[in-house]
């Protein structure tokens, strides 16, 4: 997948002026394989939390319920029915999604996106609905989680809407869209083409993994499930909840946010009116991408923890991430805007060592006829040549590396809020229900392991 990007990036540039370029007139069809892969990670996560539905089941016959049936179902049964329905309608549609991206070939648009859409929509919907009604269990979790999934709800509906009316005057579009093309420099066009459809691939993966892990993150909060009704809590709550919680409110605010903002990049995305101008959409793109970061971060931080070191540690790494990202920003912003002689004093070096190299080891023989003019061509055509080369391995590690980087932060997340040993069942002998067994029986190996997972995480 990752080789494949890299691909179709030198293959892709020398055409991108031609009209024939199926992928320029359908952002579906240019990012199908990102879809694939979010539409089946969306089935895997649904297909696991309807046969393990959250809150646990039922261990033994009591007469009232029978063991193996969802707790959930007898202490919350809307919530259970909402939550049910909702998750198996997402993972009916993530198969529709599926089945449609595998049709979809480029030429046969129109009716197909706009069905392919509709499902994506579909899909979208389910999940949030599926992941409200199985996350909460108190008013605040309810309200938070109801503000957000009412207002991507309806930020869909408005766009999905637009998007119909759009489609509806496809003449008037198409017509629009060419004059526009006309009026505009092809091969800056081309450039900024395939930059936009960099962004967009790293985004979709960046958000696709985001989403899952906050789905499954969120129906399985970390410490467990109560399994009976006493001492003020009720079975099927978060464990979490009644011994730390404000760690489960931070946890949950901070999951549930970067959940949602990964759908909405997801959404943002997908839709091909998105332009790389600086619009208040654009900014939004951005702004996502970093609050999904920040809840992941925070949302690590709160479930993980269970002692003040531990927190300080994650908080630490936490801190550094975010003062490497901004001084990042800062010096990519300096240089491109106000270092200008820099970068010019960059290329006369470059150009310099290339000479001289050039002069080294390529010189001509004494025989040719002209032996400056075949060495500057000879030289420019190497050179041109290298750099290509250099853009095609530079494209694939960076492919690669982001793939390899998604799947690490994926692995600890889950990891970190699920430790290994499990979680003790009862609260007795200095420690407590939801606390990690790992840390009591062997605290130096738990130690260990939370601290190079955490730092494994944050890099």
């Amino acid at each position: 997948m990752a080789s494949g990007g890299a691909q179709s990036h030198t293959q892709s540039q020398p055409g991108a002026g031609d009209g024939a370029k199926p992928a320029s007139g359908s952002m579906e069809y240019q990012l199908r394989q990102y879809l694939l892969l979010l539409a089946s990670l969306v089935a895997t996560v649904t297909y696991g939390a309807g046969l393990n539905l959250p809150g646990g089941a039922w261990q033994v016959d009591d007469g009232q319920h029978h063991a193996g049936d969802s707790i959930l179902q007898d202490a919350h049964r809307h919530r259970y029915l909402i939550f049910y329905y909702c998750n198996a309608t997402a993972f009916a549609a993530s198969l529709v999604v599926s089945l449609l991206l595998l049709v979809l070939d480029g030429k046969n648009t129109g009716w197909w996106e706009a069905l392919l859409r509709v499902v994506m929509v579909l899909d979208l919907l389910g999940l949030m609905g599926a992941y409200a009604a199985g996350s909460c269990r108190d008013k605040f979790t309810t309200i938070y989680s109801a503000l957000l999934v009412c207002a991507v709800f309806a930020y869909v509906v408005a766009a999905f809407c637009w998007y119909l009316g759009v489609l509806a005057l496809p003449r008037k579009k198409h017509r629009d869209d060419h004059n526009t093309a006309k009026n505009n420099d092809t091969s800056a066009a081309n450039v900024h083409g395939y930059e936009r459809e960099e962004l967009d691939e790293v985004l979709m993966l960046l958000a696709t993994f985001a989403v899952t892990i906050t789905y499954v993150a969120g129906l399985n909060p970390p410490g467990g499930f109560w399994g009976d009704t006493k001492d003020g809590h009720q079975m099927s709550d978060p464990v979490l909840q009644e011994n730390y919680s404000r760690r489960y409110r931070a946890f949950y605010v901070c999951n549930t946010t970067a959940f949602v903002a990964s759908l909405l990049i997801i959404i943002l995305v997908v839709d091909k009116k998105l332009t790389d101008k600086l619009s208040v959409r654009f900014v939004a793109l951005y702004g996502l991408t970093i609050t999904a970061l920040l809840g992941l971060m925070g949302a690590y931080a709160a479930g993980s923890c269970r002692e003040v070191h531990e927190s300080t540690y994650v908080i630490c790494l936490n801190a550094g991430v975010l003062a490497y990202i901004f001084l990042q920003v800062a010096v990519a912003v300096t240089v491109k805007n106000r270092c200008r002689c820099f970068q010019t004093v960059c290329d006369y070096a470059s150009k310099c060592l290339l000479g001289v190299k050039g002069w080294c080891f390529d010189r001509p023989q004494d025989h040719q006829p002209d032996p400056q003019i075949s060495s500057d061509s000879a030289t420019t055509t190497c050179r041109d040549q290298k750099h290509e080369d250099e853009a095609v391995e530079v494209e694939k590690a960076r492919s690669l590396v982001m793939l390899l980087a998604t799947l690490v932060v994926s692995i600890t997340y889950q990891a970190g809020l699920d430790p290994p040993g499990g979680l003790w069942p009862d609260t007795r002998d200095g420690h407590r229900n939801g606390d990690p067994i790992l840390l009591t029986t062997q605290p130096t190996r738990y130690k260990v392991f939370f601290y190079s997972n955490s730092a494994a995480f944050v890099a």
